[in-house]
């Protein structure tokens, strides 16, 4: 007897289970739809605005600002890309397209190695004391 009624109630407790998780997917794809459905009103409304209204979009990397152009803002709030930090310079040896790692002391020309160094001696005068 006990052994029936414990086989009766996991059956039970199995068919609960296989209905509740249809019913949790069947939630899933529901809220799936709705956000689709709420993208694309959204996408609908942003299409109808007006080409000289502003912007304001608040979004997980941070808020954004547009602004049409025939506002015609100052140019301080053109957008310049970032080059930071800047290029380094480049050897001055006769043709060496190496960046620099070290200066002339005299000189203070810019040089990657004992090489450039020596080459760029060669062709400077050398300056003799009084």
């Amino acid at each position: 007897m006990q052994v029936e009624k414990a086989a009766r109630e996991s059956e039970a407790e199995a068919i609960r289970k296989i209905l509740g998780q249809d019913s949790s997917r069947k939630k899933k794809e529901d809220k799936i739809k709705k956000r689709q459905e709420d993208m694309a009103q959204e996408r609908a409304a942003n299409a109808m605005l007006p080409s000289d209204s502003v912007r304001w979009v608040m979004g997980p990397s941070g808020s954004i600002v547009t602004f049409p152009d025939t506002i015609g803002l100052p140019t301080i709030f053109d957008s310049k890309p970032c080059s930071y930090p800047p290029p380094r310079e480049k050897c001055a040896g006769p043709y060496c397209t190496n960046p620099y790692k070290y200066r002339d002391s005299q000189s203070k020309l810019p040089l990657c190695s004992l090489q450039c160094y020596k080459a760029v001696h060669e062709k400077m005068p050398s300056l003799s004391a009084c």
